[in-house]
């Protein structure tokens, strides 16, 4: 199949990457979309010596793995756990030290034809959402795990630092909180996007 392939902190385009086989509980997923995320340029920088193909936020159609899921759309959660150790017992399984992640630890991304992930990492796309705007799950899952990690109180006063890709969707997805949210940031352009949904913003000095 064709893919991405970063060795060496190079990039190149193949032709000739086999297939991925899916292990036992894993869907093989014929990617119809993929989005770039900072992450993917600082592997391409070398911020962690990784080897492979690269991408982790995707849409796409599941071509083998469980019958219900056969013929859909889906995107993934890009850490596949072991299931068995300390960490994920607990119900942390993103910490889990054996675990995968697709297109950054030990395992193939989605700037290919196809990937594999286990089928309990595969969540349907609805039939309403496009498969652009659903390329930004993995970001949007990103972006809503602080609301999991910080419980908000209404009115409560919030400074979001960087008004980048990922900002703006922590910030759109504050805003729903009833939160006191501000957004700082050095790029005019990009505060001038939030501000005219709504948002408060100040430029950082």
């Amino acid at each position: 199949m064709h893919a991405l392939w970063l060795q060496d902190r190079q990039l190149r385009l193949r032709a000739d990457v086999p297939v991925p086989e899916p292990a036992a509980g894993e869907a093989l997923v014929r990617v119809l979309c993929a989005g770039i995320c900072s992450t993917d340029l600082e592997l391409v920088r070398g911020y962690y010596p990784y080897c492979g193909v690269l991408g982790h936020e995707f849409v796409g159609i599941v071509e083998s793995g469980p019958a219900q899921l056969c013929g859909r759309r889906v995107v993934g959660e890009i850490n596949a756990s072991c299931g068995t150790c300390d960490q994920c017992t607990r119900g942390q399984p993103t910490h889990c030290l054996q675990r995968t992640v697709l297109g950054i630890v030990q395992r193939d991304g989605c700037f290919a034809q196809y990937l594999t992930l286990p089928a309990a990492n595969l969540h349907v796309v609805p039939d309403e959402v496009s498969t652009t705007a659903a390329t930004f799950t993995e970001p949007l899952a990103a972006a809503l795990e602080i609301e999991a990690q910080v419980p908000l109180q209404l009115r409560q006063r919030v400074l979001v630092v960087g008004a980048g890709r990922l900002g703006h969707l922590i910030a759109q997805t504050l805003a729903i909180t009833g939160c006191d949210l501000w957004v700082g940031g050095r790029a005019p352009a990009q505060l001038a996007w939030l501000a005219a949904r709504g948002l408060q913003v100040c430029v950082a000095a």
